[in-house]
């Protein structure tokens, strides 16, 4: 199942179209494939999994939902640090042993002003 977010909802025509990352255009629903949780509808900026219409999407055609219910996965998950000590960067051991070889050398211009 895909997750996205409910994007516009029309209460009185019964359909709404939800938005996610993956797809190129939004996906329309209409309310007879949603799986009710509660007797609330959906309502804007709701997050959502979702089922889509394969063979509309191999075809490049309007993207419409076979089956709509609340997520319970969050959609994005923001990391602290402290969260996954192996992500954070790390320079090699030997990295900062040698001094560059540049330092200490000086440039074409600085010999060409002490020669004047």
């Amino acid at each position: 199942m895909r997750i996205g977010k409910v994007v516009k909802v029309i209460a009185d025509k019964k359909i709404g179209f939800i938005r996610s990352a993956g797809l190129h255009d939004d996906v329309f629903f209409h309310f007879s494939v949603v799986e009710q949780v509660g007797t609330a509808d959906l309502q804007d900026e709701e997050e959502v999994e979702f089922e889509i219409d394969e063979l509309a999407h191999i075809e490049k055609t309007n993207l419409k939902a076979t089956l709509v219910r609340r997520s319970s996965r969050q959609l994005e998950v923001k990391l602290r640090p402290s969260d996954a000590p192996s992500f954070r960067a790390q320079h090699h051991p030997k990295a900062r042993k040698r001094r560059p070889t540049w330092r200490g050398k000086k440039s074409f211009e600085d010999e060409a002003t002490e020669d004047l």
